[in-house]
């Protein structure tokens, strides 16, 4: 019997007890806050790989928190270092975003095309000057998803979330943090769609190595995701202006066609991150690096982990695939991708822009001829000419503003992006930003200004493969038609050996 003046000590030695045991039992500690660590029981971690470390690998561990290296064809991870500790994972969150938009495009509950829209407000002026700009920001759905993806933009994917739930933010984080719990993903946690560090008393998003990894594969069965972080730059395009954006992931600039993917991720608090992925002569690999010291020493470890365990397997490293008779990869396991390298794209993109151009009226000339023959309308004609046009009558010798769309090539050296600390940079176009917002496309506008007669459609057309230029987008050009459908009829068996230039034939419907 415990003595009346002894009870509360009791029941406070008894609370101490319990919450040590509840500590060890879960193992779930978090750290300080700039390393906010969480480790977890590593048998959770380890029942669904196989942990084959390959000794001839030499990996600088001590600039890292925490890292694995997989092997996809032999299902395996070869190097680890901390695989079972969550951490900070920065902008590798917005993989799980992306994962969701594919799933969802795919079940038809969206299309590529499908706008998103939303306001971004502005501070502009000093002191008592100071106003607040709204601008109307307008992407296609598919444009979103690439600067998420390559630009890392924090904007693009907290808009991308919430069109994914309907306006609703917090339905998105729901499912975020469901389909993680449905991969195995017991050490994740998503608190935005950015990755940005976490405010209000919530910790950072975090996650584990193997967590990352169970991500990364599920994300490989669906090929247009790496068809959009396998690109070097893209475009985009909000109707008004064009931006340049260069993928984050400098190893996909070095190594086009091999290195593919999948995403960077940078704050201060998570450090350097980066899910990579590459295909050399059909090997997949996979490495997941947590908290390195910078971007440049995050890139050259994942590219020795890469070229080190490709030449322990009698595999060239990254470069041209030049593989030893008899020691190509065997076949992967099903929902691995196996894509082959191809040459180099180089760094020229092709650009649109909208550009102004005076036409001087001659004699005889109407208002309508001179909408046909530029592919605009009357109506653009006079928007562009307030003041200048009263009628439908124009003057000879009368000078009218007029809009054209031009492509041209740019060697791109500082992309609309920027470097990985400015992910919450807004897209702006540099050099190829149009001023005119009411700019059409020409080709467009003539198609509805004059449309072309009727001919007998051939069984296909060609296209002419620009910088930049991929099966999944060359397919979205033309309705109806299936990047299967583009392999077929060009005998494509590589998905990367397309070359600026090349003609490929598309199949015509109807």
């Amino acid at each position: 019997m415990v003595k009346p003046g002894r009870k509360y000590s009791f029941c406070a030695l008894a609370t101490c007890l319990s919450l040590t045991l509840l500590f060890s039992v879960t193992g779930a500690v978090w750290a300080g806050p700039e390393d906010s660590v969480r480790t977890d029981v590593a048998a959770m971690v380890t029942n669904e790989f196989v942990y084959q470390p390959d000794t001839n690998l030499v990996v600088n561990e001590g600039e890292i928190r925490a890292g694995l290296l997989y092997d996809a064809v032999n299902q395996k991870i070869v190097w680890e270092k901390n695989m079972s500790s969550s951490y900070p994972i920065a902008s590798l969150t917005k993989m799980m975003v992306a994962l969701l938009a594919v799933e969802d495009v795919r079940a038809g509950k969206y299309r590529w095309e499908d706008r998103v829209q939303w306001t971004r407000e502005t501070v502009v002026g000093r002191r008592k000057h100071r106003k607040v700009v709204r601008t109307i920001v307008n992407y296609s759905l598919y444009d979103v998803f690439k600067a998420s993806m390559i630009a890392s933009n924090n904007e693009c994917a907290d808009q991308m979330a919430r069109f994914l739930g309907c306006g609703d933010l917090a339905s998105s984080l729901r499912r975020m943090n469901e389909k993680a719990a449905s991969l195995g993903m017991s050490n994740t946690w998503y608190g935005n769609p950015t990755g940005l560090p976490g405010t209000g008393g919530n910790p950072d998003n975090y996650s584990s190595p193997t967590d990352q990894l169970r991500l990364a594969l599920e994300m490989l069965k669906y090929e247009e995701i790496l068809e959009v972080t396998g690109q070097g730059y893209a475009q985009i395009d909000n109707g008004k202006s064009n931006s340049v954006i260069r993928n984050h992931n400098g190893l996909t600039i070095q190594y086009t066609g091999e290195v593919d993917g999948l995403k960077t991720g940078y704050t201060r608090r998570a450090g350097f991150c980066l899910v990579g992925t590459t295909a050399k002569c059909g090997h997949r690999l996979i490495s997941v690096v947590l908290g390195c010291r910078g971007p440049a020493l995050r890139n050259e470890l994942v590219r020795d982990l890469f070229n080190n365990y490709y030449t322990s397997i009698h595999l060239d490293p990254l470069g041209p695939c030049v593989a030893p008779p008899g020691l190509l990869a065997t076949t992967a396991p099903a929902g691995v991708d196996t894509v082959k390298p191809a040459a180099s794209n180089g760094e020229y993109i092709t650009v649109k822009e909208k550009v102004r151009k005076q036409h001087t009226v001659r004699r005889g000339e109407t208002l309508s001829g001179i909408a046909d023959r530029y592919g605009v309308s009357m109506s653009q004609l006079r928007s562009w000419n307030k003041g200048r046009i009263k009628s439908s009558r124009v003057l000879a010798g009368q000078r009218l503003n007029v809009y054209t769309t031009v492509s041209r090539k740019v060697w791109m050296t500082k992309p609309a992006n920027g470097g990985e600390e400015d992910d919450n940079q807004t897209l702006m176009a540099g050099k190829t930003t149009v001023t005119d917002t009411d700019a059409p496309d020409t080709a467009v506008a003539k198609a509805e200004a004059k449309p072309a007669p009727a001919k007998p459609k051939p069984d296909f057309i060609y296209h002419t493969i620009a910088p930049g230029d991929t099966l999944f987008s060359i397919a979205r050009k033309y309705e109806g038609i299936s990047v299967e459908q583009l392999k077929e009829l060009n005998h494509i068996h590589d998905i990367r050996s397309l070359k600026p230039g090349q003609k490929l034939k598309v199949p015509v419907k109807g």
